[in-house]
């Protein structure tokens, strides 16, 4: 359970952080087309979820149930770091910068790979911290999508031993 919640956390938090800082790099720039409404559904998202069952019926569906990439995948997108990348680039990036590295030849995702991530390193870390501690110490996803028990994450297996540990208070169960 240690090696799934290693692999879980060392895989899904690059993956999780690359590409939220994508999206929200394309949703910082004021040129795009219906940036408003889109950014509207992303936070609509954060406010009102689809639920737990229509969301187990879809996990079932793509058939990643009892698999190790539903413990990636449904705890990789965080809204609000989304909204937190978004406005650190918004903030922080003049437009000056990308037209300059235009001049000298970049396309839109050389300038995201070259200019952009260097001078995201304080969100960047951030986001790494913040998703680190989301996939080490989540549980739930695994308790609900999850029966093998070799795919148990550790935190898992330590809520198993805490309710299995616990006591029963002999003064409750025995009437005399």
């Amino acid at each position: 359970s240690l090696g799934v919640t290693v692999t879980r956390t060392v895989i899904g938090v690059p993956l999780t952080v690359f590409c939220v800082a994508m999206l929200a790099y394309v949703l910082s720039k004021t040129e795009l087309v219906h940036r408003r409404a889109i950014n509207f559904f992303f936070v609509f998202t954060m406010y009102f979820s689809g639920g737990l069952i229509p969301t187990y019926l879809i996990v079932k569906g793509l058939h990643l149930t009892d698999t190790p990439y539903v413990l990636m995948i449904l705890g990789s997108f965080s809204v609000f770091n989304l909204i937190l990348c978004r406005t650190f680039f918004v903030n922080t990036l003049p437009l000056e910068l990308q037209e300059a590295a235009e001049i000298d030849g970049c396309n839109m995702f050389q300038y995201f790979m070259r200019v952009v991530i260097p001078l995201s390193k304080a969100i960047i870390a951030i986001m790494v911290l913040y998703y680190a501690v989301g996939h080490w110490n989540s549980f739930f996803n695994a308790l609900i999508y999850v029966n093998n028990n070799k795919l148990y994450p550790l935190q898992l297996i330590l809520r198993d031993i805490l309710i299995t540990g616990q006591s029963v208070d002999p003064s409750v169960t025995d009437p005399e």
